[in-house]
C-alpha cells in the first residue's frame, strides 16, 4: 500500500532521480551527465520549496518514492471586492515508476492534491496533457478546455 503525502527537501534527491528517469523513458539519452542536470534540478526544487508556490504530492511504497505529482500556485490579478490572493494551481511532471504503473497510485495522489487544493482555495486546475495520460485524467475529473489559447516561438 503507498503512503501519500508532501513531499520535503528531504525528498530533492530521489525527485531529482525520477525526473532524469522520467526525461530518459521519453525522451532517450540525454546530452547532459546526469551530476551536472542534478545540480541544477536540485537548485530549481529548493527554490521551488522555498517559494510557497510549490507543492508536490508523492507516493511512497516501502520508503521508496514510485510516483509524484507538482502543482505550481500561478497567482491571479486581485479583482475588486475579493479579499484572498486568487490563484489557480498548474499541474506538471506527473510521474509513477513503469512497475507501479495501473495501480491506482496516481488516483490516490491526484485525490490528496484535490482535497488539499479546495482546502486552499485553489480556483481550479489545469494541465496539459500527453497523448497517453489523457485517460488517465478524464477518469479523475477533468475535461478539455476550448478557453485557453497559447502562442510558441
Amino acid at each position: 500500500m503507498a503512503i501519500v503525502r508532501l513531499a520535503t527537501l528531504d525528498d530533492v534527491d530521489e525527485l531529482v532521480q525520477m525526473r532524469w528517469d522520467f526525461s530518459i523513458e521519453d525522451y532517450g539519452v540525454s546530452t547532459v551527465r546526469f551530476s551536472e542536470f542534478h545540480h541544477t534540478c536540485s537548485q530549481f526544487l529548493v527554490k521551488a520549496f522555498e517559494s510557497g508556490d510549490w507543492y508536490i504530492w508523492l507516493a511512497e511504497v516501502e520508503r521508496k518514492i514510485v510516483s509524484h505529482m507538482y502543482v505550481q500556485l500561478i497567482h491571479k490579478v486581485p479583482r475588486p471586492g475579493k479579499t484572498r490572493d486568487p490563484y489557480y494551481g498548474y499541474v506538471t511532471n506527473v510521474y509513477t515508476r513503469p512497475a507501479f504503473r495501473s495501480q491506482g497510485i496516481g488516483t490516490e495522489i491526484h485525490m490528496e492534491m484535490e482535497k488539499w487544493s479546495k482546502e486552499n482555495d485553489v480556483e481550479f486546475l489545469i494541465l496539459w496533457p500527453s497523448s497517453n495520460s489523457v485517460e488517465f485524467y478524464e477518469r479523475n475529473g477533468f475535461a478539455r478546455c476550448e478557453e485557453a489559447m497559447e502562442k510558441h516561438w
